[in-house]
């Protein structure tokens, strides 16, 4: 998975303007760090993700990043082998665990299928463990075809089936490659229901919805349904000071007598140059979210949600101090259910996907006032596990508390890549 594990702070957190003093005095001292503030918008991600180093060149790809500056620095294109790699999570078994035990999802999963199912030709793509097939044999399917691209998982997915006694044929191979395969299990018939859990970290990584539309335009039948139906990606601007004291407070301390404190800064800066996989409260939202975009399933094309640039506005309707953009997304299943993914809802394992701002920026940790507005766009691109994003942005300080002598917005920007092991 991608969330990053946040070693508990044993001491006071170091300051961002302390953090900020000390990037500086660290750069004189290594010629390799480049400096503070602007430069910085201009940083590859060269740090790892679990022990995978990051594909920094999905970032630049197309040209995306908020200058011309750095085209050279740009690494070779990722390799497109990459989309079709299966292997390493999708058959760990403690991912499917994760996904398991979110009963949002799974529960609202499972209510859908049994509404939907009775008596139908069903088609999941991406069974996983198998279980959402196996809840449409229990709601009385007439016949259920499952595909599972990784041909571990799909050999335990049919164990699963057995060990249930339901009729389910389990289908090794990525469904653009087996699809012959699929049609013979089907004896040509097209299939009523379409099931997918294809959603990743902020809906759109791990580039699965291709393949979903693969399915739907080969055998989805004339007033077919799919599970789900619609997907809404919101974005709001949020405070986390506790993360930023969590990734900075041990180096405060002073740990066995040691002053460590000028890498309290660098630490901040590894650990947010990706996004950040986490959970928020409601009120650390410092405004409502933002629909970015809605995706209708049953309609949206091929490459749908691989590349998109949008964009977002907010007023902020609290105090607080801005760190960065959060994204999540709300998912219908059928009319009348749905879940989301959001602060104002129940925990799913997806969490939020928490965009930072430059540490070094002026506008990190800036204290925003309510009337306060953020506007701005956010760009991302997809290939296989890897994804790129870019948010640029500006922010206008509309509260009569505002000091300082600045004339006009206040400008963001910030390139990240996760990448998915």
């Amino acid at each position: 998975m991608a969330q990053i594990a946040l070693a508990p702070s044993l001491g006071r957190a170091v300051s961002l303007d302390g953090c900020r003093r000390l990037r500086e005095d660290a750069r004189f001292a290594a010629p390799g760090w480049r400096g503070a503030r602007a430069s910085s918008l201009w940083l590859l991600a060269g740090v790892y993700a679990g022990r995978r180093p990051v594909r920094a060149s999905i970032a630049v790809e197309a040209g995306w990043h908020p200058g011309a500056e750095d085209a050279d620095e740009a690494a070779p294109l990722p390799d497109e082998s990459n989309e079709n790699d299966e292997s390493s999570s999708y058959n760990d078994l403690g991912v499917h665990r994760e996904m398991l035990e979110d009963r949002v999802r799974t529960e609202a999963f499972r209510e859908a299928i049994f509404q939907t199912c009775q008596d139908k030709v069903v088609l999941e793509v991406g069974c996983g463990s198998g279980i959402l097939s196996v809840f449409a044999a229990q709601a009385g399917a007439r016949r259920v075809v499952a595909v599972e691209a990784d041909v571990e998982m799909a050999e335990l997915a049919q164990e699963v089936v057995d060990g249930n006694g339901v009729d389910v044929n389990v289908l090794s191979g990525r469904v653009e490659e087996v699809a012959q395969v699929v049609d013979q299990a089907l004896d040509g018939q097209k299939v009523d229901v379409l099931i997918s859990e294809w959603m990743g970290f902020m809906l759109v990584c791990e580039d699965m919805f291709r393949s979903v539309v693969f399915a739907r335009d080969r055998w989805l039948a004339e007033g077919g349904q799919m599970l789900p139906r619609r997907c809404q990606l919101f974005a709001a601007p949020f405070s986390h000071m506790e993360l930023v004291e969590r990734q900075t407070g041990f180096w405060g301390s002073k740990p066995y007598g040691v002053d460590l404190s000028v890498l309290a800064f660098p630490a901040l800066d590894q650990h947010l140059c990706r996004p950040v996989i986490g959970s928020l409260t409601q009120q650390q939202l410092l405004s409502d979210g933002d629909l970015l975009f809605e995706l209708d399933c049953q309609k949206a094309a091929r490459d749908a949600v691989r590349q998109r640039d949008c964009h977002f506005t907010a007023v902020v309707q609290h105090q607080g101090h801005f760190h960065g953009i959060a994204v999540w997304f709300d998912c219908e299943l059928l009319a009348g259910l749905h879940f989301t993914t959001g602060p104002q809802g129940d925990p799913t394992h997806w969490e939020q996907t928490l965009l930072f701002l430059d540490p070094a920026s002026e506008l990190m940790d800036m204290n925003l006032q309510q009337g306060d507005e953020i506007a701005g766009e956010l760009r991302w691109l997809v290939r296989g596990k890897d994804l790129g994003v870019v948010i640029l942005g500006e922010v206008s300080k509309k509260s009569k508390t505002y000091a300082d002598d600045q004339s006009g917005p206040l400008k963001f920007g910030r390139r990240l890549v996760l990448n998915l092991i």
